[in-house]
This record gives C-alpha cells, sequence and structure tokens, in this order.
C-alpha cells in the first residue's frame, strides 16, 4: 500500500446529515457556481496530515489516544452560515458552530502538539470551527448566493456531540472525494463519560 492522503477530524451524526442536506436544498437553487459538498461528507477537521506512510497510521492513532485521554465529551451546535474570507467574498460556504469554543479549540490545539512532535507541519491559519458546505468556483450569482446566506444566516443545524476523533483515509475520485474511517479514539477523561 502507497501513501494515504488523511485528516483528523470528528466524525458527524446522522440528525445533523440530515440537517445539513435541508440546508443544502435551500442553498443549491441560488444559481451560484459552487461545490457543494455532499452531506455524507462532511466532518469537522481538527488536522489536515496531507500524504502519509501507512506505518505512520499507528504512530498518530498513539498520540491522538494520549490526549483524547486528556479530554471529555462536549456539545456543540451547528448553527449560522457565513463565508471565507468574507460574506462579500465568498470562496467557502460554512455552517457555525457555537457552544463550548473552548474545548473544540484546547482539543484542537493539542492534537496539532502532538501531530508537529511526529513531525507534522503547523497550520498557520487560526482555527476557526466549522462545517463546510461548499466552494466558490466562480463569481457567477456571487451576489445571489450572498443575499441567500444573508436570509438563512441564524439557521439552526443541530447538535453534535463531540465524543472522539477520528482519522480518516481520503481517496479523490471522479464522483468526489471518499473518506474511510482508519481509527476513532473516544474522549475519555475519567469521570466524564456519562455527563451528556
Amino acid at each position: 500500500m502507497g501513501k494515504v492522503r488523511s485528516f483528523v477530524a470528528v466524525e458527524l451524526p446522522d440528525e445533523l446529515r440530515g440537517s445539513l442536506s435541508r440546508i443544502l436544498d435551500e442553498l443549491r437553487p441560488c444559481g451560484a457556481d459552487v461545490k457543494w459538498v455532499r452531506p455524507e461528507a462532511v466532518h469537522l477537521t481538527l488536522k489536515f496530515l496531507g500524504e502519509i506512510q501507512p506505518e505512520q497510521v499507528e504512530e498518530i492513532r498513539l498520540a491522538v489516544q494520549e490526549v483524547a485521554g486528556r479530554h471529555g465529551p462536549f456539545k456543540m451546535e451547528a448553527r449560522g452560515l457565513g463565508c471565507f474570507p468574507r460574506l462579500e467574498q465568498p470562496r467557502v460556504v460554512w455552517l457555525g458552530l457555537e457552544g463550548e469554543k473552548w474545548k473544540l479549540e484546547a482539543l484542537q490545539r493539542e492534537v496539532e502538539t502532538a501531530l508537529m512532535q511526529l513531525g507534522f507541519p503547523k497550520e498557520e491559519r487560526p482555527f476557526r470551527p466549522h462545517l463546510t458546505l461548499g466552494r466558490v468556483r466562480s463569481p457567477k450569482a456571487r451576489l445571489a448566493l450572498v443575499q441567500k446566506i444573508k436570509n438563512l444566516e441564524g439557521i439552526q443545524g443541530g447538535e453534535l456531540v463531540v465524543g472522539s476523533v477520528v482519522l480518516f483515509k481520503s481517496e479523490l475520485l471522479p464522483s468526489g472525494a471518499r473518506y474511510t474511517k482508519l481509527w476513532e479514539e473516544r474522549l475519555s477523561l475519567p469521570g466524564t463519560q456519562n455527563t451528556l
């Protein structure tokens, strides 16, 4: 087996994917030139690793397992649409995350640090928790897209319980990216398992 394109992320529950499907159904008709992400492919990325060797999968798991043991499960709410870099110049359309952001940011920061110690470069951009819904390909119908996002600005996506961290393999296929779970590590801080 050759190199594996991979990333560390939080998997979304089916109920939230159903909400994403409904939100995408609201956004698509605006006619903008956007490559919308299939709901089953949406996830909360903590760290993109790029190409890794198959033998690195286990050492990454052990590093993340240690981090996961210092965190307990927590809740987030998927709510509110926005764009990167900004609404007036959309390149990425996203659904925001609210709630115990500081817990998510601490988890991401510790995953980043643990993987830097294995030689993975630090992400230079600040971590901004979000779920990517689409990538804008051209300015076609941009104003209609911006207006639709403004109209749906406070839309509710649903609850996300962050209870584990997953390493996904990413395969780029003509039909779109396919993600395969390589391992999953539960957030297992003693005394926190039944608090949600």
